[in-house]
This record gives C-alpha cells, structure tokens and sequence, in this order.
C-alpha cells in the first residue's frame, strides 16, 4: 500500500477509536421526551435535581406519553395512562387509539407514611422520585417514551406490591421460562417485570408481587415485550 494510503488508513481508524459509542436506546431513537413534574400545584421540567421540603399534598408526573399521579405519603401511583400521542418515528408507534388507562393503581402494602423532603430528579427522558418514613424507602423510575421500559417502583425493605390494570387490559399468564407476568389489551404487548420478586397470584385484573430487599417490579411494554415472550 502507498504510504499515502496507509497514513489515510490511520487516521480514519484513529477516528473511528476516539467516536463516542451511541447509546444502547438509539433504537428508540425519537421516541423519548421530557417529564415535568408537578408538585403541590408547582411544575418543574428541565434537567434538575432538587429537594423538596415542607408538607406534600400533590404529585403529578406529567408526559409526552406518559402521565399518572403519585401519592405522596406512599408513593403509590394511580391512573398511569398512555397518551396515544404519535411519536416522531412512525415505526416505532404503538397501535393505541387515543388516551388508554394501563394501570389504574399500583400500591406497595408497606403501611408506613412517607415524611421525608421528596427528591425529584427530571432528565432528557426520565424522571425519579424518592422518599422514606418509618423505616420505608420507596423509589419510583419513569420514563416518557412511546414504548419500552418505562416504569419500575422500588421497596426498601421489600414489600407487597398489588398492581390493578385499566379496563381493556389483562394479564394473560407467565411468559414462558421466564417470570414476566404478561399483559395485552388484545392489540398490545406488555408485561410486569420483576427483579427478586415472587409473584404471590393474579387475576386477569391484578397481581400481587413480593419484592425483596433490593428487588423491583417494572413495567415493558411494545417490542421488548414481545422478544421477552408476550403476545398480543
């Protein structure tokens, strides 16, 4: 080879080793916003972290795609509902007519009442939120995307988790060889997902889980539902 044409080879491989890696989302690309978070009456957005002392009455976490409420002296969530709103990929949109409520409730059964100052944290496309009392940690991870993993609760200690679907939806059984407990509207594929967590039993409305010390229970829904085993 010509020296010429080894230093461009060179160079272009020196390129390609100093190029930052993309990130394991880029699939999704487009499919991701922003949260806001309103609390007691009070909207942040925008890549923050803060602290939020004093009494807390109110917490609604507020998407593109997602939205649902939190109670603050649990961390409970109640009407988690996917918008239907198109994302900018087209091919990555899932087949929902409008507004749909997925979840009507997902309660942990700590039975302790949360009192600490709540940490809020909003970045590109997630939001988390923390906070303890009694001897209880709960922490909530959202997402605010079309589809993907876009939701888990963590206990600390563990606890029962009871999760209670929206009309039009169901929980149709364990997704084979796994312990994803799998979820359809008849259209649309999802599924619980636990970390070192047992599930305790369900109905085609509820399921209630037994989360350990560091486990979690998310929710997936759209294509890593179907290549986790879940069908429509």
């Amino acid at each position: 080879m010509k020296p010429y044409l080894l230093a461009l080879a060179a160079i272009t491989s020196m390129a390609l080793a100093l190029a930052p890696a993309q990130p394991a989302f880029a699939a999704k690309g487009g499919t991701c916003e922003s949260f806001k978070g309103v609390v007691n009456g009070q909207t942040f957005s925008g890549t923050q972290k803060r602290t939020i002392s004093g009494p807390i009455n109110s917490i609604f976490v507020d998407g593109t795609y997602i939205e649902f409420r939190v109670n603050p002296s649990t961390l409970a969530t109640s009407n988690y509902v996917h918008t239907g709103v198109p994302s900018p990929r087209p091919d990555k949109n899932l087949p929902f007519a409008g507004r749909t409520t997925i979840f009507t409730s997902k309660v942990p059964q700590h039975g302790k009442t949360l009192t600490s100052p709540l940490s809020l944290e909003i970045n590109a496309e997630s939001l988390v939120l923390q906070r303890s009392g009694g001897g209880q940690t709960m922490k909530i991870q959202a997402k605010d995307c079309h589809q993907g993993g876009l939701f888990q609760m963590e206990p600390e200690p563990g606890t029962v988790e009871v999760n209670t679907l929206g009309a039009g939806w169901r929980y149709t059984g364990v997704a084979p060889g796994s312990s994803r407990l799998c979820i359809s509207n008849g259209r649309i594929s999802a599924y619980d997902s636990p970390e070192l967590a047992t599930l305790l039993g369900f109905t085609a409305q509820q399921a209630r889980w037994r989360v350990a010390a560091g486990g979690r229970i998310g929710f997936v829904i759209g294509e890593d539902a179907i290549e986790g085993g879940c069908r429509p």
